[in-house]
């Protein structure tokens, strides 16, 4: 069974149900919805995948924020209708509030986090968030994640924010229970074993980028925004600002070098420019519009590993055969699981 929050915003209330894995999620109108995988919040080395979709378009991206979805009792986050004012909603298990955030329009990820963690008067919470690009509305406003990670720059966060859904505030709770302890500790390891020849690497450390992961591995996007023409200096400067405005960084490079272009000029304080674009993004918007984007669809398709929520990294390492997931699935449910 699948457990379901129903969230609207427009009444502030909330729902739960519980429905039968093989039925899909009801797509209707402009729903916002978060995915866990099926096997998150059990402390699988490795699975943290979490995929944020509306009826169009999907986006996945590893996080920590999977794990304590599933950890807090939940496979998926529905948000319905918008409110009339910037709101978050806090999620502590059976205990939901949807709040006022009015004073966080203007607030980054970091900010946010600290903020609400004094507000809530709790430590540890997992946060999924729009910046300040996306409380201004703009089109490739990307929804943040804890240490940069973040998703849904195709329009997803975009629209999140015209949802006035400033942020999504999971608090911590402990693992989820296997059915048998024993046989799934045994197959953890063997993920890890395969993964990495280093037993002495820590896989919980939550200062790494991903949860159950310690790989931590190299951001690419610095070498794709390289590629619009930028130095490793510029190319850092444009991925820190992009994650602190809350805005996708490919896209915002991409701008840049066609305003440098067709203007033939130098921008000398980039955060200066990106305010003058969220502040007059009309004006602007012509340089970010991309007749080649492709936007991620749903999909069926993917590999058993991608379904159950296995990073692509991983995937690539061939981690477990075809019995030992069943084992593992058996290990953590009881039954098997179609997948």
């Amino acid at each position: 069974m699948k457990k379901i929050l129903y969230i609207n915003l427009n009444d502030r209330k909330a729902r739960t149900i519980n429905q039968y894995d093989k039925c899909r999620i009801n797509l209707n109108a402009d729903n916002l919805v978060f995915e866990a995988p099926p096997l998150a919040g059990y402390g699988i080395v490795g699975l943290n995948r979490l995929s944020v979709y509306d009826k169009n378009s999907l986006s996945t991206s590893g996080s920590h924020f999977a794990h304590f979805m599933k950890c807090n009792g939940y496979d998926y986050l529905v948000f319905e209708g918008e409110s009339d004012i910037p709101v978050y909603v806090y999620i502590d298990k059976e205990n939901i509030s949807i709040n006022d955030a009015t004073h966080l329009s203007e607030a980054d990820f970091l900010s946010t986090q600290k903020i609400l963690k004094k507000e809530l008067h709790v430590n540890k919470i997992e946060i999924a968030s729009v910046g300040i690009a996306g409380m201004n509305k703009i089109d490739f406003a990307k929804i943040m994640l804890r240490n940069n990670k973040s998703c849904g720059s195709d329009g997803l966060g975009k629209l999140m924010a015209n949802k006035n859904l400033k942020a999504i505030v999971l608090r911590h709770q402990e693992n989820l229970i296997p059915y048998d302890s024993e046989t799934f500790k045994k197959y953890n390891q063997i993920i890890a074993n395969r993964i990495t020849s280093d037993n002495k690497k820590d896989w919980y450390d939550e200062n790494n980028n991903c949860y159950g992961c310690c790989l931590n591995c190299k951001n690419t996007v610095v070498d794709k925004i390289k590629k619009y023409g930028f130095t490793i200096a510029e190319s850092e400067n444009i991925n820190k600002i992009s994650n602190f405005y809350g805005m996708d960084s490919i896209t915002l490079a991409r701008g840049i070098n066609k305003y440098k272009n067709d203007f033939d000029t130098e921008i000398i304080d980039l955060h200066h420019f990106v305010q003058n674009i969220i502040n007059n993004y009309d004006y602007y918007k012509p340089l970010f519009i991309n007749e080649n984007k492709r936007i991620n669809e749903l999909s069926k398709n993917s590999d058993d590993e991608e379904k159950l929520g296995f990073c692509k990294i991983l995937l690539e390492k061939n981690i477990l055969t075809d019995k030992e997931k069943k084992t593992l699935i058996k290990s953590i449910l009881g039954l098997s699981m179609a997948i």
